[in-house]
């Protein structure tokens, strides 16, 4: 039977699941500090895994070993580090830690995602998600996949954001605009909430103009 080190070596490695070249990564992990790692999940460009760092809970996202960019995780790291450096203890994203150019370290997020946590307390949920979405745009970050459906977490108080992969850097992002438009309208979370739709519809418009105006607006709602 293949022990748990040889497992976690070939997913370190995943696709291609070379137990050298896992180990390899293993030990760069281990030298920042990474103890107890254990695997999490898969996704289209990395491999998600939970490990501890200084005694704290932290992501490790493994670039995929069939990755065609280069700098994914330097990448990502970058809109991460953004958003702290302009929000510190407020940033929509997960606090960043460090990375190289196979991995990135951040802050592990435990949370309900968003339509789950909408169910047990949606005002409040929606109001967290719209103040995350409004940083991110005020911040200049496009996440690109708010719809995602697995990318808004509601945790401690806050809604953040997971998974800056395919993020951009725009003078005018469509966070808040896109969460709207796919959630409370396009799911018709609006009724639940009982929300004016044409109301909403005017403030979607007014806030491609006047964001922090806008978005002002839209809080009340909720």
């Amino acid at each position: 039977m293949e022990s748990r080190s040889s497992q976690l070596f070939k997913l370190l490695d995943y696709p291609r699941g070379n137990p050298e070249r896992g180990r390899e990564l293993y030990q760069k992990l281990k030298e920042r500090g990474i103890s107890e790692l254990e695997f999490v999940a898969k996704g289209y460009r990395g491999v998600v895994f939970k490990g501890r760092l200084n005694g704290k809970e932290v992501a490790v996202k493994v670039k995929r070993s069939d990755a065609v960019k280069e700098n994914l995780a330097e990448r990502e790291f970058s809109f991460l580090k953004r958003l702290y450096e302009l929000y510190k203890s407020e940033t929509p994203a997960p606090k960043p830690y460090f990375a190289g150019k196979e991995f990135i370290v951040m802050e592990w997020i435990e949370g309900k995602r968003f339509l789950e946590a909408f169910k047990e307390s949606p005002r409040e949920t929606v109001k967290l998600a719209l103040k995350a979405c409004y940083l991110l745009d005020k911040g200049g970050v496009e996440h690109s996949e708010i719809k995602g459906g697995k990318h808004l977490i509601r945790t401690k108080g806050k809604v953040k954001v997971i998974d800056f992969e395919s993020a951009k850097l725009k003078d005018r992002p469509r966070n808040l605009l896109q969460f709207v438009g796919y959630y409370l309208i396009g799911k018709e979370l609006y009724r639940v909430l009982g929300v004016n739709l044409e109301r909403l519809r005017e403030l979607l418009e007014s806030y491609k103009n006047e964001p922090e105006v806008a978005y002002r607006q839209l809080e009340s709602l909720f």
